[in-house]
């Protein structure tokens, strides 16, 4: 119906497409990066004893759910377990991307206090 002009606006839509597709992809793949920058600081801060119990299960839920989304099942019997559990639990519902910029965050939030990268 539009002829050649309706043709060079469908390419230029779909060029600005793929460009938006490209940029989301970078945004991705530099939050994953953060992530797995972070979750070194916080395996080190575990290894080495250096953030107290609270910390950990708060730094434990928001990984689980960045990772492997909404809890499910009974807590478990240990305290230290169902503490990470009860820290994962809270974050029903939360996307796997917000539970990494959180998780994120929150690391950065503690380097002063524990150390890191």
């Amino acid at each position: 119906m539009f002829g050649s002009a309706g043709k060079a606006v469908d390419e230029q839509v779909s060029h600005a497409g793929q460009g938006i597709s490209q940029a989301a992809h970078a945004v991705g793949n530099k939050m994953d990066e953060l992530f797995k920058s972070s979750a070194d600081s916080a395996s080190k801060w575990e290894a080495d004893k250096k953030a107290p119990p609270d910390v950990l299960a708060k730094i434990h839920g928001l990984f689980q759910q960045a990772t492997a989304g909404d809890a499910s099942g009974d807590p478990p019997a240990d305290a230290s377990m169902k503490a990470k559990f009860e820290a994962w639990t809270a974050n029903k519902g939360m996307s796997k991307e917000d539970a990494m910029a959180a998780y994120t965050k929150f690391i950065d939030e503690k380097k002063a206090e524990y150390g890191g990268a």
